[in-house]
């Protein structure tokens, strides 16, 4: 392996066994208007779904917004998902222990940039999906962003010393074609900006604690934290930090392409 190439599922099940739940805890957080990405997400899970089941679900936020619906979630990590409600299992998303066409929705919170490879993930989703069955995810985005949002990433980026990221990179390029060659037609992609306010230390170490750092130090999150702590001290209603999200739904149509 190249000395440069980081061993990301190592990462991640490092990063995920040690704070479980840290994702969660910073999108629950993360407001637009009167919804969080979560409520966001499962708007596109329609009332007649009956089967859903949600990819990646970490403890259980999307299942916890389809309270009464049933839900099963699945993810790799046997940490993150003792906290997840209802019927829940550990397995890999490229071997799904479900029959085809098991589904009605796949759901899937900002899980597509770490599910690698990407395109087999998606033909999988795509065979235990009913067809005509929805799949929504949600991933991150570059945009929208405003005045003002741009400084504020800028200082944190530099005061961490490295920039975020994603086995599939930032914004996932691409996803339509990859979606499509799966066996999906997309419906909608959206773009939606999120603010998580920091008001507080507390705060401050909520977020710069939910990023993927490889190769990142705790004492740099630690001085990024007091940086955003600083800066919300001198406005009133505390820190705005933007969260640009993106939501695509695609339907089922056919097999994947061989």
């Amino acid at each position: 392996m190249p000395e440069n190439e980081i061993d990301w599922p190592g990462y991640l099940r490092q990063f995920h066994t040690a704070t479980p739940g840290s994702t969660e805890a910073l999108l629950s957080r993360a407001v637009s208007g009167d919804h969080t990405p979560y409520r966001w997400l499962v708007r596109a899970v329609s009332a007649e779904s009956r089967r859903i089941l949600d990819l990646a679900c970490g403890n259980g936020p999307v299942a916890r917004e389809l309270y009464g619906r049933w839900v099963v979630g699945v993810d790799n990590n046997s940490v993150q998902l003792s906290g997840s409600p209802g019927p829940k299992v550990q397995a890999d998303a490229l071997h799904l222990p479900f029959a085809n066409e098991a589904f009605d929705v796949v759901t899937c919170s900002m899980g597509l940039m770490v599910l690698q490879p990407l395109p087999d993930v998606l033909a999988e989703a795509a065979r235990v999906l009913r067809r005509g069955g929805v799949l929504a995810a949600t991933v991150p985005a570059v945009r929208p962003l405003r005045r003002g949002d741009i400084r504020t990433l800028s200082g944190l980026t530099t005061r961490l010393r490295s920039t975020p990221q994603f086995p599939a990179g930032g914004e996932i390029t691409g996803l339509r074609a990859l979606l499509n060659g799966a066996g999906f037609d997309v419906l909608e992609s959206q773009r939606e900006r999120y603010a998580y306010t920091v008001r507080s230390i507390d705060d401050a170490r909520r977020l710069v604690g939910a990023l993927y750092l490889p190769g990142g130090s705790d004492a740099r999150r630690e001085t990024a934290a007091a940086w955003l702590t600083e800066r919300a001290e001198t406005k009133p209603d505390g820190l705005e930090v933007a969260i640009p999200v993106r939501r695509i739904t695609a339907m089922r149509t056919k097999l994947a392409l061989s």
